[in-house]
């Protein structure tokens, strides 16, 4: 009797035992899922171009035939920008414009008009003292092309340096204003002011347009010894039409620009034949720029 009924007792300690296990969730552990790796872009951009200009133009001022014994320009250069926080970038640009001309300074033979090289160092900022105001603070080194015959002119070499601040300031979506201001340092010491304002639009899928008027002006720049004054010195209205082209990056922008010189300038053209004037007084400059971006 006493056995019964301890294996009646085991068998209901076993049927609750049983119940028990049978109603404890089975818990299942999935494997850590792998993050999936993160898209970085690189910190620097820019692009590479190269050209044709159906004239040489120095800070809207257009060139005559006489001044450099020609008349077109093959630019090539590179943009580049790199990106150190979301507001901040380091700057810098290196150009080289070859004039198809004779490279003599109004004919005489013993004055090199030089190609045009240029190299560009600045500090970018965006958004920081103002919403929509990009802030550039840089140094420019040129050597040969306009400015640097003003250097050879006044001085042994046909070097000029500067610093230049840009101020560009988005006032919509589609318009935009700026103005550089630069004050040259060696070769020709003074100020340039080059302020503007632009429309850019995207015109279908493939091609913008962008049109952009503004002006040059100088101070305490041209000295006693020059012809050319101080003051207006060229104003202009140029168009653009950037197409991308089927290569990824890969972009066509044809241009052209009216130009006018300024009383600065056209004091140099007073007194002068037609073909002896080194500016053009109202000048149509067009060309075009392939361009990779990057």
């Amino acid at each position: 009797m006493q056995t019964k009924n301890i294996i009646s007792v085991a068998a209901v300690v076993a049927s609750f035992a049983g119940a028990a296990l049978a109603g404890t969730p089975v818990k299942i552990v999935a494997p850590t899922p792998v993050p999936a790796p993160v898209a970085t872009s690189s910190p620097l951009s820019g692009d590479i171009y190269a050209g044709y200009a159906s004239n040489y133009t120095c800070r809207g001022i257009v060139a005559s035939h006489a001044l450099a014994e020609g008349d077109s320009v093959i630019p090539a250069g590179v943009n580049l920008n790199y990106k150190l926080c979301d507001a901040n970038s380091i700057v810098a640009s290196a150009s080289y414009t070859t004039l198809t001309s004779g490279h003599h300074l109004m004919g005489d033979r013993d004055t090199s008009f030089h190609n045009e090289t240029n190299f560009n160092l600045g500090w970018q900022n965006k958004d920081g003292l103002l919403k929509n105001l990009s802030t550039t603070l840089g140094w420019n080194l040129i050597h040969g092309g306009l400015l640097g015959s003003f250097a050879k002119y006044d001085h042994a070499h046909s070097v000029t340096q500067e610093f230049y601040l840009n101020l560009n300031y988005d006032l919509t979506q589609n318009w935009f204003a700026g103005v550089t201001t630069s004050y040259a340092f060696q070769g020709m010491t003074g100020w340039w002011f080059q302020p503007y304002v632009g429309y850019k639009a995207a015109l279908c899928p493939v091609t913008d347009i962008v049109v952009t008027a503004g002006m040059s002006a100088t101070s305490s720049y041209f000295g006693a010894a020059f012809e050319q004054a101080n003051g207006a010195q060229a104003w202009w209205v140029k168009a653009e039409l950037p197409v991308k082209l089927g290569v990824k990056n890969l972009s066509l922008v044809p241009f052209v620009s009216f130009n006018w010189a300024g009383c600065g300038a056209l004091k140099v053209n007073k007194g002068l034949d037609k073909g002896d004037k080194p500016y053009k007084n109202f000048g149509v400059v067009a060309g075009a720029s392939l361009v990779y971006s990057f």
